[in-house]
């Protein structure tokens, strides 16, 4: 008995050292190491590598200063936890250089520095869905970011902070990295920044991306492309573009450049719902045939097309418009749908791709001397064609829906990206002598999606009311910038997942078995279980002698 006895007070006295030692250990690891282990499928409570990267170029300090009001209504409150820890682990991998400084706004000296700060108080407003109540506070959620000398901002961080990782690095790198610039083809009535989309500013300054756009006009040839950009874009070219500009735009990408071109090979005039469409005249194929790519001459009309508000005889309204190919998450490899692992368009739910244009791809030319080929858009494999000039009626194609798809088992590429060393597009003839092709240190990129009017801000209207948040081709944008300055470090921070996962589809096989292991199968294992420790221990009963 006393043995016993001294057994079980020994037993008790290990588990509580061990209990004990593991609770230090965990203090010392995230308070004194800031070392945590991140086993979550997609790592989401550590730092993506490319984070790492972007701290690791820090050559002076960084002071990150949060001015927050404590005690915030729920579910807001558990905001400041988040944060904390998120912040905690860029603190440790900077290797001591960034500082991050807390201010609870809790009394009227903190509020002060806060104002001090450029920071304003904000009404929040919370729904705690236990109470089904709502709750209005007026609070301080702000970040400053002071590098060198200069200075940024985070105004309001929005409840939710799961994605703030992406926001905090852009800043980072914006300060490292101040001049980030998109480039945007003009002279040939293209769509510019500032008149087709006028949102575009607004959203990089809010966001801290560090972005900025400029026009690049050629001027019939006479200009190079400034090397001082980070991509080029050529969105929607209205007039001709002479063989000189497109030679120039060749040696850029020989030269290791980026290139987007969103682009349909016909030229819509009139309204969306009554379009008019003859062949454009930009010459892109001039410059992407060489390449293995061609625009064709038509627009797909795809049964599986968005919605969108548009401006009828009986007033505005809500209909379907089948000139508006939307293109989900693809499924399966080679199948329509967008390839949501290329940048481009990264774990979107999809994007929306008014009047596109299919593409023709040469595959031997296309992926010429190793270069990484990429169908990133098709469309569904109930499309059909409208080819050369045409004009359409949207309520005629509705009423005759079924008439016009009814036997439709087409689908169509609109979307593709090249990257790595691209054979020159004037190989055989060109008097600038660029690279025969882009080379594996300074590989080029280039990106072709057949429609002008992807980011338009007029297409973006009537699809934007359907679309909660940002509209998904808004985002689609973002990561092209991305993808064109060639920043694998913001690359691989986007390409964090922090999204909800989403629930698999279960067979009813699947769920009877289920169903039934719970009710009889589990019971029966312990049973099981139950008898193997009876016999177990009745054996060690009958080894006992006295």
């Amino acid at each position: 008995m006393e043995r016993r006895s001294q057994a079980r007070a020994q037993t008790g006295a290990f588990v509580a050292i061990a209990l004990v030692a593991v609770v230090l250990l965990n203090v010392l690891a995230v308070k004194v190491l800031h070392a945590r282990i991140d086993l979550t499928k997609r790592g989401l409570y550590s730092l993506s590598q490319g984070t790492r990267r972007t701290l690791g170029r820090l050559t002076d300090n960084l002071t990150i200063t949060i001015y927050w009001t404590p005690d915030q209504p729920a579910p807001a409150n558990d905001d400041e936890r988040l944060l904390r820890e998120q912040l905690d682990e860029y603190v440790a991998a900077s290797r001591g250089r960034l500082e991050v400084r807390w201010v609870r706004t809790d009394n009227d000296e903190r509020k002060r520095q806060a104002e001090g700060a450029s920071c304003t108080k904000r009404v929040l407003q919370t729904v705690n869905t236990a109470s089904d109540q709502a709750n209005l506070a007026e609070v301080f959620r702000c970040i400053t970011f002071s590098y060198l000398r200069s200075t940024e901002q985070i105004a309001f961080v929005n409840p939710g902070v799961e994605g703030m990782e992406y926001q905090i690095t852009s800043i980072v790198k914006k300060m490292i990295d101040p001049e980030r610039a998109i480039g945007f083809l003009a002279g040939h009535d293209e769509g510019s920044p500032e008149q087709a989309l006028p949102y575009l500013s607004r959203i990089l300054q809010e966001a801290h991306l560090g972005y900025t756009t400029r026009t690049i006009d050629l001027h019939g040839g006479e200009e190079e492309i400034p090397a001082d950009i980070k991509g080029l874009v050529i969105m929607g070219p209205a007039r001709r573009i002479e063989e000189r500009e497109l030679r120039r735009i060749n040696s850029y990408l020989m030269r290791g450049g980026s290139v987007a071109v969103f682009a349909g090979g016909t030229a819509i005039t009139g309204s969306d719902t009554r379009p008019t469409a003859a062949r454009a005249e930009h010459n892109l194929n001039g410059l992407l045939e060489g390449y293995g790519v061609t625009i064709n001459p038509d627009i797909v009309l795809d049964f599986q097309a968005s919605d969108s508000v548009q401006e009828i005889e009986q007033g505005r309204a809500r209909i379907p418009m089948f000139t508006y190919p939307a293109l989900a998450a693809r499924r399966d490899v080679g199948g329509p749908g967008i390839d949501t692992a290329h940048p481009a368009v990264f774990r979107l739910p999809g994007v929306i791709l008014p009047f596109v244009s299919s593409l023709t791809i040469n595959n031997g030319r296309a992926r010429e001397n190793g270069t990484v080929f990429s169908e990133i858009g098709r469309t569904s494999e109930r499309s059909v064609l409208q080819r050369e000039r045409f004009e359409l009626d949207a309520i005629e194609l509705l009423q005759r829906r079924q008439q016009i798809f009814g036997n439709a088992r087409a689908s169509y590429v609109v979307g593709v990206a090249l990257e790595g060393q691209l054979r020159s597009a004037f190989a055989a003839n060109d008097t600038d002598h660029p690279p025969a092709h882009a080379t594996r240190e300074h590989p080029a990129r280039l990106l072709v999606v057949g429609s002008g009017k992807v980011f338009h801000i007029d297409q973006l209207r009537a699809i934007a009311p359907l679309q909660n948040g940002m509209p998904t081709n808004v985002q689609m944008l973002l990561n092209v910038f991305d993808w064109l300055s060639q920043d694998p470090d913001l690359l691989a921070v986007r390409a964090k997942d922090v999204s909800e996962p989403s629930l698999q589809a279960v067979t009813d096989t699947r769920k009877q078995l289920f169903k039934w292991g719970s009710i009889i199968g589990l019971p029966l294992l312990v049973g099981v279980l139950g008898v193997v420790l009876m016999n177990l221990r009745a054996r060690k009963r009958a080894e006992i002698t006295l």
